[in-house]
């Protein structure tokens, strides 16, 4: 639970207690609350549209239920929930839970619970008396479904879409020696922007991080079936994925989900500057780009969640770092080509700029403007005061800062560079130290 105030037009703000997480197997009686709308109701019977979880440890359910006056900070709640799983042990969340279901409102959880009802009922109730006991497939009904014909044409290297009652299927295929490639837990989707002939090319990529195998799907933003599937993207980063293998045996099929929907946004905006592809001209591109496809592996970039920094020294070094991905082809790199969350990419660097102003580390003039942005000062003049004020303090506790001598010189000597170029504030809200 958590305490919120509540503000309501000609009323008089009051404090209540919301349900940010329902644990139906703990509480059961919240249930009948979160399915029946009642559970953020106030004295007078007024809900307030809150979001919430709803985990059911039993049949394996972790839903975050967004109301429809909500929706707006989809986003935002997504990063929340990732944020939160990030800072567990990986081996203390379980498969269902990293694959977190996102419904809008009362009614859409409803709804999914009832079909999944629906799909254990088909199987359990529907039997046949004068057939052998059907056994309960772990897949949804949909996962039967046959690839589309063209998924055979280059199936050992890539993806076939298929989108169903506005729900995106990828088809995928593994030879003898990955059948345990793609497994959910090891799976991630990308969304890749590759240039080829001076065209766009929208790249959905799954790959394993546990066998390195990757499958691509080379979408035209100007086609219209392929449009479709990055809109779908665009508004919700999810697909159904299905994994076959030889002679068309389906291995398993699970739901596989990343908060990557702006960066779906971001290369669908820039794709509306290119000319438009001339006949054939797009499949040459997409040939091109087979030959040379967009890289998987990590690159050695800063945009990971991660502690605040132990020291000066630690703080400095993932500082130096940012510095070099702070260039506008670098970001472009990161947010198009790594496909690093955007919401990992923003918290990442505000924690990484935060760290620096902690310790009064001197930083670039985009930087001193990112932190000026992200709020930690009025402005660059105020920043630099601050830093300085910081760095003074950083060095009072000589053993714990683990600054070498000459990295104290460098800061010093940037520090006094910015000082001639901004110029130092001396206003006198400035006499207490920052802290982030």
């Amino acid at each position: 639970m958590e305490r919120v105030r509540v503000f309501r037009q000609g009323r008089e703000p009051v404090e209540v207690g919301v349900y940010r997480v329902v644990n139906v197997e703990q509480d059961p009686e919240l249930r009948e609350a979160a399915l029946g709308g009642t559970l953020h109701a106030l004295d007078d019977g007024e809900v307030i549209d809150v979001p919430f979880i709803y985990h059911d440890p039993v049949a394996r359910r972790f839903i975050l239920v967004i109301p429809h006056a909500a929706r707006g900070r989809e986003v935002s709640e997504r990063a929340k929930v990732l944020e939160a799983l990030l800072n567990e042990r990986e081996s203390d969340v379980p498969d269902y839970v990293r694959s977190f279901v996102v419904v809008y409102g009362r009614q859409g959880l409803l709804e999914y619970l009832d079909e999944l009802e629906t799909m254990e009922v088909r199987v359990a109730e529907l039997e046949p008396l004068d057939e052998p006991p059907c056994v309960a497939s772990p897949y949804s009904p949909l996962a039967n479904l046959l690839p589309p014909a063209e998924f055979w044409t280059h199936a050992h290297e890539e993806l076939a879409l298929f989108i169903d009652d506005e729900e995106l299927w990828v088809f995928g295929y593994v030879r003898g020696d990955e059948h345990h490639a793609f497994q959910r837990a090891s799976s991630d989707l990308l969304i890749q922007l590759e240039m080829a002939y001076e065209l766009p090319i929208c790249v959905l990529t799954l790959s394993d991080r546990e066998t390195h195998c990757v499958r691509r799907a080379y979408l035209n933003p100007e086609g219209s079936a392929d449009r479709r599937a990055l809109e779908l993207l665009k508004r919700d980063f999810h697909a159904a994925v299905v994994v076959y293998s030889d002679h068309a045996t389906l291995l398993r099929s699970f739901r596989l989900e990343a908060p990557r929907a702006a960066n779906t946004a971001m290369i669908l905006d820039r794709c509306k500057l290119a000319p438009p592809a001339l006949p054939g001209r797009f499949e040459e591109a997409v040939d091109a780009c087979r030959r040379a496809p967009p890289p998987t592996a990590q690159a050695d970039h800063p945009f990971v969640l991660e502690d605040v920094a132990f020291n000066a020294a630690e703080a400095l070094g993932r500082l130096q770092r940012l510095e070099a991905w702070t260039r506008p082809e670098k970001t472009e790199e990161a947010l198009w080509v790594i496909s690093v969350p955007k919401t990992v990419f923003e918290l990442s660097r505000r924690l990484l700029v935060s760290d620096g102003v902690r310790f009064g580390l001197a930083m670039s003039g985009e930087l001193l403007t990112q932190a000026v942005r992200f709020g930690f000062a009025p402005g660059p003049q105020h920043l630099l005061a601050v830093l300085e004020q910081n760095f003074e303090q950083t060095l009072s506790v000589t053993s714990a800062h683990g600054l070498s001598e000459s990295e104290v010189l460098a800061n010093r000597e940037a520090l006094t560079r910015l000082r001639q170029m901004y110029g130092t504030s001396t206003a006198p809200e400035l006499s207490c130290n920052m802290s982030h």
